[in-house]
């Protein structure tokens, strides 16, 4: 008897328990009869030609964004167009999220909310929305199979299972009734996340934290540039509307705001501008590997016996160096970038100064220079990353960024659960968000905006570049210092007689310094 009262006692503790969760569940939203569920002002469209438009707006690349110097953000330069057209002051207000922009509103802290919202029941007792301005559709976000396979314990642990995909509460997509299960989902368990943006979502995927998650078209095509180790595939669902809302007491300022979206002409202009937050998401094909270098028997370069040459006083391959002049400027000695790199080895003007080199010296020089630029970065990342094969990442990393962006992207991966340590997976995955402003302009971070796109691939360019061509079958010739002997060493270690060649990669430092292997370099 005992037994079964306590059963159920705990049955009703567990009913109550759910009951308050699931009551919970909508808290932050207003509820009837609550005292700010209806607006606590009264101000239309005709108080606002004489003061201020006030915008809530959600901290957003698709709807506002501060970077140094500059606001963009789609739905503030829609905005910034309306009040022009309807001659209005203008301020925006950031906020966290959707959820405190309706207390806001409520309140007459802001006249507007700019979000990417969708018409939706739960707010739809609360605010009036504008016409659409925008349609978008849903996209799958996941991270691409890797090359480059990740250990248990690189970056932050991830929270969800593979079959688990995540959608942000505040997406167009996840709201009731809208059908999200079919075709590649009918699989999949969907899980809504309530207090994390759509925008912070595909951050924790980027970051590994999660392994998939809905997000719009848009966004999509807006990110992926920037991020490689994403995969977008788009979902066959409806398209939802996004439109801007307001307090149910402006009539006026809907009735204004949806006589400008419907205009013909501003139609015609409003679609110009939004070609720039509307272009089609790239197709990608599996992470990128560059393709291997064309060699003619044992030759890789012109300029092979200049690799080999100062890679003697280094502490690295002459296959690294070659390999890095190819990915800079294809062998090309007379190269010239858009951003005024010269040479074979591509060395900025002002590093080039550092360096004594001019623009008179001969493809010798330039790998000799480049050479000493290397060792110059070897030695910056000693202390900071001791493992031999990670520290050529690094190397690599800063001769293409600069060695400012690299520490930033250090810093970061450290800030956000990374190994400041590895560059695989861990510190390659910060570079990426230091394209983000909400990443670089993080006052601990020095160096700004940095291409992490760019700097991923071309360390990966160059490692599998080098791999190549250590691996490479070619024909063995005679070093030099050999020829009197007329006997080399095989690749295999073996002896041979004849015109044969073994490139040397001993180090003068190799008592110090131990040679990358091609063990440690296998992905």
């Amino acid at each position: 008897m005992r037994r079964k009262v306590l059963l159920a006692f705990g049955i009703v503790l567990f009913s109550a328990a759910c009951f308050l969760a699931l009551r919970n569940f909508d808290s932050s939203l207003p509820e009837e009869g609550v005292a700010w569920a209806e607006p606590k002002v009264l101000r239309d469209l005709s108080d606002i030609q004489i003061d201020t438009l006030r915008i809530l707006v959600l901290e957003d690349p698709l709807t506002w964004e501060v970077r140094p110097g500059a606001v963009s953000g789609l739905e503030h330069d829609l905005i910034r167009r309306f009040a022009k057209t309807a001659d209005l002051n203008i301020s925006f207000i950031p906020m966290n999220d959707p959820d405190s922009m309706l207390l806001a509103l409520q309140l007459g802290k802001g006249d507007l909310m700019a979000a990417q919202l969708v018409m939706r029941n739960d707010y739809s007792k609360w605010v009036k929305f504008s016409r659409p301005y925008r349609e978008v559709r849903p996209v799958l976000a996941v991270l691409r199979e890797d090359p480059i396979p990740a250990r248990a314990m690189d970056g932050p642990s991830v929270r969800t299972a593979l079959d688990t995909i995540e959608i942000s509460h505040w997406s167009p997509f996840a709201i009731p009734g809208y059908d999200l299960a079919k075709g590649v989902l009918a699989d999949h368990y969907i899980r809504i996340e309530r207090n994390i943006t759509p925008e912070d979502l595909l951050m924790e995927v980027v970051m590994g934290r999660h392994h998939a998650a809905i997000i719009s078209d848009a966004r999509a095509a807006y990110e992926a540039g920037r991020f490689p180790v994403l995969d977008f595939e788009p979902l066959d669902c409806p398209d939802q509307k996004l439109r801007f809302a307001m307090r149910k007491n402006a009539p006026e300022l809907r009735k204004a705001l949806d006589s400008w979206l419907t205009d013909k002409i501003v139609q015609g202009e409003r679609e110009l501008f939004m070609k720039a937050y509307a272009s089609k998401i790239p197709e990608q094909g599996p992470l990128r590997i560059m393709k291997g270098i064309p060699v003619s028997g044992d030759s890789i370069s012109p300029f092979d016996a200049e690799f080999q040459r100062h890679a003697a006083n280094s502490g690295w391959d002459w296959e690294l160096l070659a390999a890095l002049a190819y990915k800079e400027s294809r062998f090309d000695s007379n190269a010239v970038s858009h951003k005024g790199a010269r040479g074979l080895m591509q060395i900025m003007p002002r590093t080039a100064l550092r360096l004594g080199l001019d623009s008179s010296m001969m493809a010798g020089d330039h790998i000799e220079a480049a050479t000493r630029f290397l060792n110059r970065l070897d030695t910056l990342w000693m202390r900071a990353v001791p493992d031999r094969t990670q520290r050529m990442r690094f190397m690599l990393a800063s001769y293409n960024a600069g060695p400012g962006h690299i520490v930033d992207a250090q810093r970061l991966a450290e800030k956000l659960g990374f190994d400041p340590e590895r560059w695989d997976h861990n510190v390659e995955r910060a570079v990426l968000l230091l394209s983000k402003p909400r990443y670089y302009m993080d006052p601990t971070l020095r160096n700004g905006y940095c291409n992490g796109s760019q700097v991923f691939h071309y360390v990966r360019d160059i490692e599998s570049l080098y791999r190549k061509l250590k691996q490479r079958k070619r024909v063995v010739t005679r070093a030099p210092e050999q020829i009197a002997s007329g006997t080399i060493g095989d690749l295999d270690g073996s002896t041979s007689s004849g015109p044969s060649i073994e490139v040397s990669t001993k180090s003068v430092a190799a008592n110090t310094i131990s040679t990358v292997t091609e063990e440690e370099l296998a992905p």
